[in-house]
């Protein structure tokens, strides 16, 4: 109903708009009028300013409007640009799954909409330049309605900075007019498309050192190596966090260093960067180096003058977003990137691999802890400091990377892009479509490949021989620890496959805190049968990962005895599998052995008795092991009395269950009848072996017997 009612205003705004129609259509005005679109974050608003500047380059007299959302990075960058601003509703799209956000993003996109084409109406532009971001959508969704309704007159350009489009702009570059690019592999996701570059602003250049400090607003002491650090214009928590835990490790150099930290302008209930890392500062730091921190620490929300503090860095550590990269290149500054993981087509990764090939940068990536009761993405701040130092340390190395710097950037972006916008075409480079290397794959084909090399390979698996390059496997091992942090459970339960999988053994503590987890669910999923936040399956999945990385101690053990009684019968079940993996260094265990017998007798999910039956065979050193599965021949599953042949048949293999006469007469009594309708059963092939293995085992005792004269009792358990 809500989305009728909006619907039908937007409508009457398209009918109330035919009065203004005219003015679109009167002949050339006398100043071109542009809106520029794209925000949430400055990688989205500093493109459109640098386009700005070069169409203004052009025509001196153009005449622009920025429309952005409240509250977000356009408010403060394009004010201080002094652009005329406008502002319309618009958020994040939510996913594919429907829920109240979707209800609430589909409200607030239509009443964007509706505020787009009053805004375009009053405005009449030649051109739309959008740069991606929600707030572009009901823009380009307004002016093409104004299109088909043959109101508007206005081309549409949008630019997406990123090598893979995220999902809004794969949308809207199908109703653009032309997409610009900034990587050629990107051709592929849009019809109409050049390549131009990244346009960076005007006023991003280097800056002689000498001027750069007279026009700061604070003082750096004489003789100190820079360090500037930041995640864009919102910041980045696992970087301003890594930066200050990072300040004891490198408290020792402070007469050396000199730390600019640029902690981003996020503020809203979810986080506060400014006030989570003063709160943290005091945390971290004892008061006596809180009382020198001024001396080699300056921090600020954002840095305007960007240009300035580039130049006189050292070594910068940042994101790998398209713009920052672009923007350190034009400088020709070494970089330390720190790239987000599991973002749409993994572009940061992509924009971090390039610059690391090119040879100026090196990267780190994000782990995954334990906080609070939740997981976080999370840099160790001993590993940032001993990376910063190890790179200062190393002049040559640094001047080297400056140099590859220099040579990253495409030049002339803004030259294309006004080119393409006036239709010169003075600028052309053939649109080539080969990457500079492979591309990374998505989570669910690395799963799928790392699982049917698994299943081939059994214990002899090893991820290297599937992802062969070792920088790659790294990275896949992050961004599977990077999955635990998510919400929605499934992404979870894939970061704990995929983390078995590539055996990140160094997340085994985190699997183990989430196994044993016991945070209630919320009370919609209680409703629908679940019982905790780390639900079923994905406690079930950590058993299984910790099998397939083959990594036992006392940590381990601990937490698969409590696995054992785990309420949900899988987890239960996979925990007998792993007494079987582990079945060597579990052998004699009586703690063990008494568990599984129990599990015996779990007739209700009869999986577990199946399980717990096969897994005595692996550890059961005693009669009592052997009695207690001779005692399930009359099971009303017939999976049960074959798991418990299964069971003596290995304790036999084993050489701890001597076959012996009574032995062949007990399992005799096993009913061998299935309910299942096959030619054949496999309980009766189970038996046969069984029956065949211990004969043919008696046998060869008899024989040693006579030979050695011994009177040793058959049916002994050793």
């Amino acid at each position: 109903m809500i989305l009728l009612i909006v619907l039908s205003v937007t409508l009457l705004a398209a009918a109330g708009a035919l009065v203004a129609a005219r003015r679109w259509k009167r002949p050339g005005a006398a100043r071109a009028r542009v809106v520029l679109s794209g925000g949430g974050t400055g990688g989205h608003v500093n493109p459109a300013l640098a386009i700005a500047e070069g169409l203004k380059a052009r025509e001196p007299q153009t005449r622009f409007l920025y429309i952005g959302v409240k509250n977000k990075a356009e408010g403060v960058i394009v004010g201080k640009a002094g652009y005329e601003l406008r502002y319309v509703c618009s958020e994040g799209y939510p996913g594919i799954s429907f829920s109240f956000k979707t209800l609430r993003f589909l409200f607030k996109l239509a009443l964007g909409i509706v505020q787009s084409i009053v805004i375009l109406t009053a405005f009449t532009p030649e051109w739309i330049v959008a740069t991606g971001g929600y707030v572009s959508a009901p823009v380009i969704m307004a002016a093409v309605l104004l299109k088909k309704l043959g109101i508007a007159r206005v081309k549409i350009f949008l630019h997406e900075q990123n090598s893979i489009p995220g999902q809004l702009n794969a949308l809207m570059g199908k109703w653009a007019d032309k997409v610009l690019l900034t990587f050629p592999q990107t051709l592929s996701f849009f019809p109409k498309a050049a390549v131009v570059g990244y346009p960076i602003r005007n006023s991003i250049v280097p800056i002689p050192a000498e001027e750069a400090r007279k026009r700061l607003s604070f003082s750096i002491p004489e003789g100190r190596q820079i360090i500037f650090a930041f995640g864009g214009s919102q910041g980045a928590r696992t970087i301003n966090r890594a930066i200050v835990d990072a300040l004891p490790f490198l408290f020792a150099q402070r007469d050396k260093l000199f730390i600019i930290h640029g902690s981003g302008l996020a503020c809203s209930a979810g986080y506060n960067a400014a006030q989570d890392t003063e709160q943290r500062i005091a945390k971290v730091l004892t008061p006596e180096q809180n009382s020198h921190l001024c001396d080699f620490y300056y921090r600020k929300d954002y840095f305007h003058n960007i240009a300035q503090i580039y130049s006189l860095s050292s070594l910068i550590v940042c994101r790998s977003g398209a713009g920052s990269l672009n923007e350190i290149s034009r400088i020709g500054k070494p970089v330390l990137l720190i790239p987000k993981v599991n973002l749409p087509g993994d572009h940061q990764v992509m924009n971090a691999r390039a610059m690391r090939k090119a040879g100026a940068a090196e990267i780190l990536f994000e782990d995954t802890i334990m906080e609070n009761g939740g997981l976080l993405e999370h840099l160790d701040g001993r590993v940032l400091a001993e990376k910063i130092l190890a790179l200062i340390e190393d002049r040559p190395r640094l001047c080297e990377m400056a140099e590859m710097s220099k040579a990253f950037l495409r030049c002339e972006a803004i030259e294309r892009i006004v080119s393409e916008i006036h239709e010169d075409k003075r600028f052309t480079d053939g649109n080539g479509r080969v990457a500079p290397f492979r591309d990374l794959v998505a989570n669910a084909r690395l799963l799928q490949m790392l699982s049917n090399a698994h299943a081939r390979s059994g214990k002899h698996f090893d991820p290297a021989l599937v992802v062969e390059d070792p920088d790659d496997l790294a990275y896949y091992r992050h961004r599977a620890a990077g999955l635990l942090s998510r919400k929605n459970w499934q992404d979870r339960n894939l970061g704990v496959k995929l983390i078995g999988l590539t055996r990140h053994r160094e997340k085994i503590p985190t699997l183990l805190q989430m196994l044993s987890d016991r945070t209630p669910a919320g009370v919609v999923r209680r409703a629908f049968g679940g019982d905790f936040e780390q639900v079923g399956f994905i406690r079930r999945n950590i058993v299984s990962a910790l099998m397939v990385m083959g990594r036992f101690d006392q940590e381990v053990e601990k937490h698969l005895l409590e696995a054992m009684e785990d309420p949900y019968f899988e987890v239960r079940a996979q925990a007998c599998r792993a007494v079987a993996h582990f079945g060597p260094r579990l052998a004699g265990k009586q703690e063990w052995l008494d568990r599984l017998l129990e599990h015996l007798g779990d007739e209700e999910c009869f999986e577990v008795a199946i399980e717990a039956a096969k897994a005595v065979g692996e550890i059961g050193t005693e009669s009592k092991a052997a009695k207690a599965l001779l005692s399930m021949n009359e099971s009303h599953y017939w999976q049960v009395r074959n798991a418990a042949l299964l069971g003596i048949k290995r304790m036999i293999e084993r050489g701890v269950l001597e076959p012996s006469d009574e032995l062949i007469s007990d399992i005799s009594t096993f009913i061998l009848t299935s309910t299942d309708f096959r030619p054949h059963f496999q309980i009766k092939e189970t038996y046969a072996a069984l029956r065949k293995c211990s004969e043919g085992l008696k046998g060869v005792e008899i024989c040693s017997q006579k030979a050695s004269g011994s009177n040793t009792a058959a049916g002994k358990i050793k």
